[in-house]
């Protein structure tokens, strides 16, 4: 077995004249800082807007794979344990999984092979929500009104999801929860009302206390395991791993916006809630307060880095802000103008690791990985196409073992 090990990197120089020059002045320590690279086992996952092509990025070698999709334009999320992603198509009624060959273990990694597509696909009809806890997977059929259920560990031996009917073909929303059940939005066959959400089981069989909460509309989830929200005109709703639900009232100054998108920061352990209209805003569903995220109305991106620490917001003026995920506090802020002209337009999606950020720029046909403390750039992927979603899979560790 092997050694765990961890990589640093010391400058020759700094060790051999460490010494001589103890009296150095700041700026002569500093020079000798070495520089930060990114984790070893860290792989950027990259879906084309127009084409098949997948372009797995490994930032710590500065190299990238070209690989091949079923379909071009997918929407990209990363599985519970980040070895793999599941790309899903909503247009073609299709779901399939990237398998980055890395499995993380706590401190370390386990590496498992080769990158490579896995065996389970899914024929979930108009798939839109997915859900991950632990290795459990969740896919919400808007056109079936199924759950199209898979776990990490068959994804090379069973060839299809599993679905599970659990009500009327609508775009619904789900939730997984640690207790191996469900959080699914559910809608009356006819007419626009009422939604409410139900609790199910792994077979689809309703279960806990009966929902008696009714809204207008669901859209957007998040959940830390045992308490999902969700967004809905009449206010933040939230249910619990048992059934029981209550409404958080929004700010009156709201007015009629909404927040209907939702994401949960896991290291953070906070929840933000976002709109077009209402702006960014950190949920404590404890108190049933909101706060606002920088004052930020308008945004073009705002999501949590991988590890859900850091909140990552850019605007369509080309500003970049990175928010302290929990506080909702400012760290730093650039304007990356001079590497995308055009945010608005160009409409980029991005990730983000402990140490650096990863910016897609469809119309250059480039990958940018920035500093994360200063937003200063280190490197420049070309992958050509038109690069758009992206995902951080694999693990941010450079501890190795092989047993």
């Amino acid at each position: 077995m092997k050694t765990l090990r961890r990589t640093l990197i010391y400058p020759a120089a700094a060790v051999l004249f460490a010494g001589a020059f103890s009296a150095c002045d700041k700026n002569d320590s500093e020079d000798a800082t070495p520089a930060k690279e990114e984790s070893q086992h860290v792989r950027l996952l990259v879906a084309d807007q127009t084409s098949t092509a997948v372009t797995l990025l490994t930032p710590g070698k500065q190299t990238q794979e070209t690989f091949q999709s079923s379909f071009a334009g997918a929407a990209v999320y990363p599985t519970g344990s980040g070895r793999f992603a599941a790309f899903v198509y909503g247009s073609q009624n299709a779901v399939e999984f990237f398998d980055s060959g890395i499995e993380a273990h706590g401190d370390h990694v386990h590496t498992k092979g080769t990158p490579k597509w896995a065996l389970t696909k899914s024929a979930a009809v108009k798939p839109a929500h997915f859900s991950v806890q632990e290795s459990s997977i969740a896919i919400f059929g808007d056109g079936d009104g199924n759950l199209h259920l898979a776990d990490e560990a068959t994804l090379h031996t069973a060839a299809t999801t599993t679905a599970v009917p659990v009500g009327n073909a609508h775009h619904g929303a789900v939730i997984t929860f640690l207790n191996n059940t469900y959080a699914v939005s559910d809608k009356a066959a006819t007419g626009a009302t009422p939604w409410r959400v139900k609790i199910v089981n792994a077979q689809g069989r309703e279960v806990g206390i009966p929902s008696t909460v009714a809204v207008t509309n669901i859209h957007g989830n998040a959940t830390d395991g045992t308490m999902a929200l969700f967004g809905t005109p009449q206010g933040i709703l939230k249910v619990q791993n048992s059934g029981q639900q209550e409404l958080i009232a929004y700010p009156a100054a709201f007015g009629s916006n909404w927040l209907s998108t939702l994401s949960y920061g896991a290291a953070a352990k906070t929840f933000v809630g976002m709109s077009a209209t209402a702006g960014l805003h950190l949920i404590n569903p404890a108190t049933k307060t909101f706060t606002s995220v920088g004052g930020i109305t308008q945004y073009t991106r705002a999501v949590y880095d991988a590890e859900g620490r850091d909140l990552l917001v850019l605007q369509a003026d080309g500003k970049l802000l990175v928010f302290d995920g929990a506080t909702g506090s400012k760290k730093v802020e650039k304007s990356i103008s001079n590497l995308i002209t055009d945010v608005a337009a160009a409409a980029p999606y991005l990730t983000a690791t402990h140490s650096y950020v990863y910016i897609t720029n469809a119309p250059q046909g480039k990958v940018h990985m920035l500093d994360k403390a200063t937003l200063e750039e280190k490197h420049t992927f070309t992958t050509g196409g038109k690069p758009s979603r992206i995902v951080m899979i694999g693990a941010d560790l450079n501890a190795e073992s092989d047993h």
